[in-house]
C-alpha cells in the first residue's frame, strides 16, 4: 500500500500508513525514502535515512540518486564515500551526475577509480557517461580504451551506447571511425543521425552533412528540432547559404516544425558569415523581442568580422538595453574598436565595464600531448600592454592580407 501510494504521487498518504505500522522491514523504509526522493524532498528523505535501524545497498543508492537529482554534488559524493559497500548502480549514479553538471574531468577520474575495483564491472550505462565525458573533453585516448573494453568483454552495444560512441568520435574529429560505428548499427534513432550530421558539420564537411540529412529522409525517420539545428550549423560552417535557406524553409513547410531561437541563431550566423549582415538584421526582426538577445549578439559579432562599425555600435547599444549585465556586447564592441586601431574607444568601453562591475571570464585552453594534459589561462594585461598587443595583432593582420593578395610579398619581406 505504501509503495502504491508513493508511486502514485501520494507521498503524504504513504507516510500516514508508514507511521501507523507497528513493524517495518527494509522495503517499507526504502519505499518511503524513494517517495521523498521522487518529490525532491531530500530533507525528509535524510531524516528517515538517519533513523533506519538497518540499511541495504538500495537505501544508499536511493540517497545518492536523490542528491544527484537536485544537483547536490557534494552531498551525493559524501554519501558515496560513506557507503560500506557499493555496486555498479552506485558508481553509475555518480558518474551520470558529474556528466549532468558538466564535471567531465571528475567523471573520468571517478571512472579510473572504478576500474581499480575488481568486483565491479562497468556496464552500458557506465560507458555512456564516460563516452559523453570523453566527447566533451576531447579525450580520444580514453574513448579508444572504452571501445577496446567493449570488444574485449563482448559487450553488445544498444542504440544509446553506440550513439554515445559515435558522438565521441565525431566530436573528437575522427569522422571515419564515427561513420564506421554508425554503419555497423543494426538500429538507429534520430539522435544517431543527428550526431553524424553534427559531426560532419562542425568539422566543415557541410556537403556530407547534407547528404546524411537527405539519406535520413529516405529512411522515413522524422527529423526533430535538433536535426535542423545540426544541419543549419553545418551549412553555417561551410558557407552554404542557399542550402541553409532551403533547410530553414523546409522545417515549417514540410515537417511543420516552427523555428525556434536556435534555428534563427544559425541562420543569422550563416548570413552574417557570408557578409549578408543587413539580411541578418532583417531576419532578427521576425523573432520575439525577449528571445532575440542572443541573435543580436551573433549580428554584433558579424559586424566586427566584416568591419560594419556604425551598425555594430547601434546593435551593441540595443544589446546593452536588453542585457545590461551581459559582458559580451562590451567585449565585442571593444574588439571592433581595436580592429580599427581606435584605442581611446577601447579604453572607454573598458571603463564602462569597470564602472558597472563587469568582467570578462578568463579564457582557457586545454591541450593534451600524449598522456600529458595542460590547461592555460589567459591573463589580462595593463592598458599600455594591451595597446601594444592590439597594435601587433593589427600589423600581423595587415601582413596576412598582403600575403594573401600577393604571395611574393612575403618573399620580398624575407
Amino acid at each position: 500500500m505504501i509503495d502504491g501510494h508513493v508511486k502514485n504521487g501520494e507521498v503524504d498518504v504513504g507516510r500516514e500508513l508508514f507511521d501507523e505500522m507497528t513493524e517495518r522491514d527494509i522495503f517499507s523504509w526504502n519505499s518511503m525514502i524513494a517517495g521523498y526522493v521522487a518529490q525532491g524532498d531530500m530533507g525528509e528523505a535524510r531524516w528517515l535515512f538517519d533513523r533506519m535501524p538497518f540499511r541495504d545497498i538500495v537505501s544508499w543508492n536511493c540517497m545518492i540518486d536523490g542528491f544527484a537529482r537536485i544537483g547536490n554534488v557534494s552531498e551525493a559524493h559524501s554519501f558515496f564515500d560513506s557507503m560500506p559497500f557499493r555496486n555498479v548502480v552506485s558508481w553509475n549514479t555518480l558518474l551520470a551526475l558529474y556528466v549532468r553538471v558538466k564535471g567531465y574531468t571528475e567523471c573520468l577520474n571517478l571512472f579510473g577509480s572504478m576500474l581499480q575495483e575488481e568486483e565491479i564491472k562497468p556496464n552500458g550505462a557506465t560507458l555512456v557517461s564516460v563516452l559523453t565525458a570523453c566527447a566533451n573533453t576531447g579525450d580520444l585516448n580514453t574513448g579508444h580504451l572504452v571501445y577496446s573494453y567493449m570488444k574485449d568483454n563482448n559487450m553488445e552495444a544498444d542504440v544509446l551506447l553506440s550513439t554515445a560512441l559515435l558522438t565521441m568520435y565525431a566530436k573528437c574529429g575522427t569522422m571515419d571511425l564515427a561513420r564506421k560505428v554508425f554503419d555497423q548499427m543494426p538500429d538507429r534513432n534520430v539522435v544517431s543521425w543527428n550526431a553524424m550530421i553534427m559531426g560532419y558539420g562542425i568539422h566543415g564537411h557541410g556537403k556530407k552533412a547534407l547528404e546524411m540529412f537527405l539519406e535520413m529522409e529516405k529512411t522515413g525517420l522524422m527529423p526533430n528540432d535538433a536535426t535542423f539545428v545540426s544541419i543549419l550549423c553545418a551549412c553555417t560552417h561551410s558557407g552554404m547559404v542557399l542550402e541553409g535557406w532551403w533547410c530553414f524553409n523546409m522545417m515549417s513547410r514540410v515537417y511543420n516544425i516552427q523555428p525556434k531561437v536556435e534555428h534563427y541563431g544559425c541562420m543569422v550566423d550563416l548570413l552574417a558569415r557570408a557578409g549578408l549582415v543587413k539580411d541578418s538584421g532583417e531576419l532578427i526582426k521576425e523573432v520575439p523581442t525577449e528571445a532575440a538577445s542572443s541573435l543580436w549578439g551573433a549580428l554584433l559579432s558579424a559586424c566586427r568580422t566584416h568591419s560594419h562599425t556604425k551598425l555594430g555600435e547601434r546593435v551593441a547599444k540595443r544589446l546593452i538595453e536588453l542585457e545590461p549585465t551581459d559582458v559580451g556586447p562590451y567585449v565585442l564592441l571593444s574588439n571592433m574598436y581595436a580592429a580599427e586601431g581606435n584605442w581611446d574607444a577601447v579604453e572607454n568601453v573598458r571603463m564602462m565595464m569597470k564602472a558597472k562591475g563587469l568582467q570578462k571570464e578568463v579564457g582557457s585552453s586545454l591541450v593534451q600531448l600524449g598522456c600529458v594534459k595542460s590547461t592555460e589561462f589567459a591573463q589580462d594585461g595593463v592598458p599600455h600592454q594591451r595597446g601594444m598587443i592590439y597594435s601587433m595583432l593589427s600589423e600581423i593582420g595587415s601582413q596576412m592580407k598582403v600575403s594573401c593578395r600577393d604571395p611574393r610579398a612575403v618573399e620580398d619581406q624575407e
